[in-house]
C-alpha cells in the first residue's frame, strides 16, 4: 500500500518538514515509538541566517485555565521542552540509523533534505483534553504537544513566525491487555429491628472497552428484608485528577440508566436484569470533562483511561483519567442507598504504524489552519 506522509511549510516557504505521522507512542515499559521525519530548507534560506543551523523541539504545554481569565500578566499554563535536536549540521555523536521512509526522502528530495528524528521520555504525560462546562473559545485545555522547526543562531532564541514550522503532536500509551475477569462486586445490607437481608450482585461482561462501545451491567437483587427498593440505577462516573493542584479532583457523569417509575422491588422480591449504557460526552459535568487531546478533529471522545503506573507518578503536568460503573439502589428516605462500584477502561485503537519499505509516497496536501492548528 502507499505511505503518506505529512507535509507542513513555513510561511515564507523556506523550510519544509515531512513526517511520518503525528503520534508519539509510548509502549508497555515506558519505551517509546519515535517520529522519523525528514527537514527540506531552501538554498536561500542559508543567505537569511548565518551560521545556518537547524533546530527542532517538542514543547508540552499543561493549560490548566481559560485563556480569556488572564489578566494583568497572570499565565493559567506552564511549558516544558522534552525533546531538543540540532537537526543540521547535526551534533549527534551516535547518530539514529535511518529508517527506510528517511532514505526514500532522502534520496527523492536531494542534498537540501536533512533527517528529523522526534522523541519524548517514557515518562510523557498522554494526551489529554478539558472541555469547561461553561462555552469556551480560546486555547485548548489540558496537556498538548507541539513540535517547533526553525532556522537560528541559538536553540534558546524567539524564532520568527514567518520560517517557524510548527504542528501538533499527540501523546498515546498502548494499554495493557484487558484483564481475563471481567469486574464483579457483591454486597448484603441487613437492617436494624428487622429480618433478612437485601442483597445485590453486580459484574461487567468486560473491563476494557472502546469510546463507542456499549457496557452491559448485569443486575441481580435479592430483597429478603422488609424494605422496599424504589429504583436501581446504573451510573458511569469519570473521575479526574489535574495533578498540578491538590484540589485538582472532580468528577463527571458520562452515562445513566435506571429502572422506569412505579416498579420497585418490594419485599420478598428478587429482581435480575442486564442494564446496557453507553458512555457519552452530552452527560452533565460541573467543572470540566476529560477528552481526548492532541490533534483537533470533528469527533468529540472521551479521554482513554490513564495508565495505572503513571497514574501513581503524579506527573506535575498530568491529568489522570479513570472511570467506574456506579450501581445504586434506592430504599427510601431514612436508609441510605446500597452501592456497589465496578471500576473499568476506555481504551482507544492503537495508531497503524507500517514497517515496510516504503513504495513511491503520495504527500498530503499542505495543512490548513482550519484542520491543523498552527
Amino acid at each position: 500500500m502507499p505511505t503518506a506522509v505529512l507535509k507542513k511549510q513555513s510561511p515564507n516557504g523556506l523550510l519544509t518538514v515531512y513526517l511520518s505521522r503525528r503520534e508519539l507512542i509510548v509502549e508497555e515499559g515506558g519505551v517509546v515509538r519515535p517520529i522519523d521525519g525528514v527537514v527540506l530548507t531552501d538554498p536561500d534560506l542559508s543567505a537569511q541566517h548565518e551560521p545556518f543551523k537547524i533546530f527542532a523541539l517538542v514543547v508540552l504545554t499543561f493549560r490548566y485555565g481559560r485563556e480569556d481569565e488572564e489578566v494583568m500578566g497572570l499565565k493559567f499554563y506552564t511549558e516544558a521542552i522534552l525533546h531538543y535536536e540540532q537537526v543540521y549540521p547535526s551534533t549527534s555523536k551516535s547518530p539514529r540509523p535511518l529508517t527506510a521512509l528517511q532514505q526514500h526522502l532522502l534520496k527523492k528530495l536531494g542534498p537540501d533534505a536533512h533527517p528529523l528524528t522526534v522523541s519524548v521520555s517514557g515518562h510523557a504525560p498522554h494526551s489529554v483534553g478539558l472541555k469547561p462546562a461553561r462555552a469556551y473559545g480560546g486555547s485548548p485545555l489540558g496537556v498538548t504537544y507541539d513540535l517547533k522547526v526553525f532556522p537560528g543562531n541559538r536553540a534558546d532564541e524567539k524564532p520568527s513566525k514567518r520560517s517557524l514550522v510548527r504542528l501538533s503532536l499527540r501523546c498515546t500509551h498502548r494499554s495493557p491487555a484487558p484483564f481475563p475477569n471481567p469486574p464483579a462486586a457483591a454486597l448484603s445490607r441487613a437492617f436494624v429491628f428487622s429480618t433478612g437481608k437485601l442483597r445485590l450482585e453486580a459484574r461487567l461482561d468486560r473491563e476494557a472497552y472502546h469510546f463507542d462501545e456499549t457496557l452491559q451491567v448485569h443486575i441481580s437483587l435479592d430483597n429478603s428484608s422488609n424494605r422496599t427498593v424504589h429504583r436501581v440505577r446504573v451510573s458511569l462516573v469519570q473521575y479526574v485528577n489535574v495533578c498540578m493542584f491538590t484540589n485538582g479532583r472532580f468528577k463527571n457523569i458520562v452515562g445513566l440508566s435506571e429502572t422506569e417509575p412505579g416498579h420497585p422491588v418490594r419485599p420478598g422480591s428478587c429482581l435480575s436484569r442486564v442494564f446496557h449504557v453507553k458512555p457519552t460526552v452530552h452527560m452533565r459535568y460541573p467543572v470540566a470533562l476529560a477528552i481526548e487531546g492532541g490533534l483537533s478533529s470533528s469527533t468529540v471522545k472521551l479521554s482513554p483511561s490513564t495508565i495505572p503506573a503513571l497514574a501513581s507518578e503524579r506527573n506535575p503536568y498530568g491529568v489522570t483519567v479513570c472511570y467506574e460503573a456506579k450501581v445504586k439502589a434506592f430504599l427510601g428516605v431514612v436508609d441510605r442507598p446500597v452501592c456497589l462500584r465496578l471500576p473499568f477502561r476506555i481504551i482507544e485503537d492503537p495508531p497503524v504504524i507500517e514497517e515496510e519499505e516504503p513504495v513511491p509516497l503520495t504527500e498530503e496536501e499542505e495543512e490548513k489552519e482550519s484542520v491543523f492548528p498552527t
